[in-house]
């Protein structure tokens, strides 16, 4: 009879460990603050109790540095977890990730996506101007003008202003690599001549602060905004 108990109570105790959802605010405010490895940790022995966990899917992606990695999940969530609790946070961050990225067209359509899903969301109520404006010409090889395309930037983030052109352009195929737009330019200061690196394109500050923070908390990298001013 002991037996008998003791292997119902085994299999509650399974079932209450994969059909339970785990509360990761705390872990999210880790991140916020920097503490990347010690939520990484942790996750790792967390999804050996709750290998079902939605939310922890959340917070593995918010811990991944692969920018389109991250989106896979992201959309996993929110696509086929609908009542979780960050599934629209989740749709949010895929509107982000393109809009940094500067594909606003997929970004306006994330963004639809998101008010249509969720239209209860805090996001849903976002109001964003998407870039449209200054036709900027690209000449090919050929010296032909193929293609042209639309900018309009108010702000931008600074992640690096370097002497050395190759320690720049580093800086600029790491963002690249994890789906950002970024450009490259130079700029005169105290006589010298520095390579500056700028990501994203934004119209509205606080996007770029919503980015430069998301920055801060997956690489542990430092930028500041820079206005249109400077930009252009």
């Amino acid at each position: 009879m002991r037996k008998t108990i003791l292997k119902i109570s085994l299999l509650l105790l399974i079932n209450f460990a994969f059909s339970q959802e785990v509360d990761i605010s705390g872990y999210l405010y880790l991140l916020r603050v920097g503490d990347i490895e010690g939520v990484r940790n942790s996750l790792d022995s967390l999804k050996k109790i709750y290998p079902a966990s939605v939310n922890l899917k959340y917070l593995e992606a918010s811990l991944i540095q692969d920018g389109e990695e991250a989106v896979k999940i992201y959309y996993d969530i929110a696509l086929n977890h609908p009542d979780n609790d960050y599934s629209d946070d989740a749709l949010f961050k895929i509107f982000q990730f393109y809009y940094a990225k500067g594909d606003y067209e997929q970004a306006k359509r994330e963004l639809e996506r998101l008010k249509a899903l969720y239209p209860s969301s805090p996001y849903a109520g976002l109001r964003v101007r998407f870039p449209e404006a200054e036709t900027i010409s690209i000449i090919d090889k050929s010296g032909r003008k193929p293609t042209e395309s639309k900018v309009d930037c108010n702000y931008s983030l600074q992640v690096g202003a370097f002497l050395d052109k190759k320690n720049a352009e580093r800086e600029k195929q790491f963002f690249e690599s994890k789906g950002y737009g970024v450009e490259l330019h130079t700029k005169f200061k105290d006589g010298k001549l520095f390579y500056v690196v700028w990501v994203g394109c934004f119209y509205d500050r606080n996007e770029a602060d919503m980015v430069r923070k998301e920055i801060k908390r997956r690489f542990g990298k430092e930028s500041f905004i820079i206005s249109s001013v400077e930009i252009r």
